[in-house]
């Protein structure tokens, strides 16, 4: 059989991409495309210090977060985005911090943690006694957060290198109030349509793979997670095999789980998703957060999920 050439075989992936977000957000192909050549904008949370020039208005559901008010490739050299004060990401990121919430008497691990955004951020709402726990498996990673964490002055308690597909026995006897599961996924909420390089490794068998990958990683931190405790789950894609499905295996195979409202609307908002090939998802699902891809806030999926003690 003749292999397809590069370019057909490119074209072929953009379609389906298009089609699948057309499905997944309920709107037309041609809005779909749109959404997915949107312009992606930085924004950046304020650690400590005075709020410099460069930060322009303050997220109205996010505190401390603002938007840029420069572009962000004259923002990285600021002294403050050097020094720590300022920590530039995607305004998504923040939200699965936001809703887990962290308290001073929490323990809490986050178990893929690198490059530590969201580890800094959950150090810094907690304060300086909660006791956090970051995980990653691979060392150079792992040596990254480190290293970024120490430029942040922001503290952890304890470091770990684990396959997070065998947490469970690596860290048996620990229990966890809270969990931050930010899951490896396929990326395409920071994929753009006209951007060739985006597609090197996106294919529907890459997330299919990853999705076992997801529910399997779910399954450990899961047994990690104290009864009454929160778990949030979030990735930074629309495919619902990596969002809704997954947090759907969850509650199927554990009778103890439950899902939270999420208490934050968001502009770019959308419905999430109840079926996917030909398959229902329980309705509980419903309280799950599903954005779409827009310029200030990029495509994302967070779940909060409660243990029943």
């Amino acid at each position: 059989m003749r292999r397809k050439h590069p370019e057909a075989k490119l074209q072929l992936k953009k379609a389906a991409l298009v089609e699948r977000t057309a499905k997944a957000l309920q709107v037309s192909e041609g809005e779909a495309a749109e959404l997915l050549r949107t312009p992606r904008q930085q924004s950046a949370r304020l650690r400590k210090g005075v709020k410099p020039a460069f930060l322009g208005a303050e997220f109205l559901w996010a505190p401390g977060g603002y938007e840029l008010a420069k572009p962000v490739a004259e923002v990285r050299d600021e002294l403050q985005v050097l020094d720590g004060s300022v920590y530039i990401q995607n305004a998504a990121s923040w939200l699965p911090v936001l809703v887990l919430d962290p308290q001073p008497t929490d323990v809490i691990l986050d178990v893929c943690a690198a490059p530590g955004g969201k580890t800094s951020h959950l150090r810094d709402m907690a304060g300086p006694k909660t006791e956090i726990w970051a995980n990653d498996n691979s060392r150079a990673r792992l040596a990254k957060l480190q290293a970024n964490m120490r430029q942040l002055g922001a503290h952890v308690n304890e470091y770990t290198l684990f396959d997070a597909t065998q947490l469970s026995r690596k860290l048996d006897g620990m229990q966890f109030t809270k969990i931050l599961l930010d899951a490896p996924c396929s990326g395409e909420g920071m994929m753009q349509l006209d951007r060739d390089k985006d597609f090197d490794s996106w294919s529907v068998a890459h997330i299919k793979r990853l999705q076992q990958l997801q529910k399997r990683i779910l399954a450990q931190a899961w047994r990690l997670l104290a009864p009454g405790g929160t778990l949030v789950y979030s990735t930074c894609t629309m495919a619902p095999e990596e969002d809704e499905a997954v947090v759907d295996y969850l509650l199927r195979t554990n009778e103890d789980a439950t899902i939270e409202p999420i208490g934050i609307s968001l502009p770019n908002q959308v419905p999430t998703v109840a079926e996917w090939n030909n398959k229902q998802f329980k309705p509980a699902l419903s309280n799950c957060l599903r954005l779409k891809p827009s310029e200030q806030i990029e495509a994302f999926f967070v779940c909060k999920l409660h243990k029943q003690p």
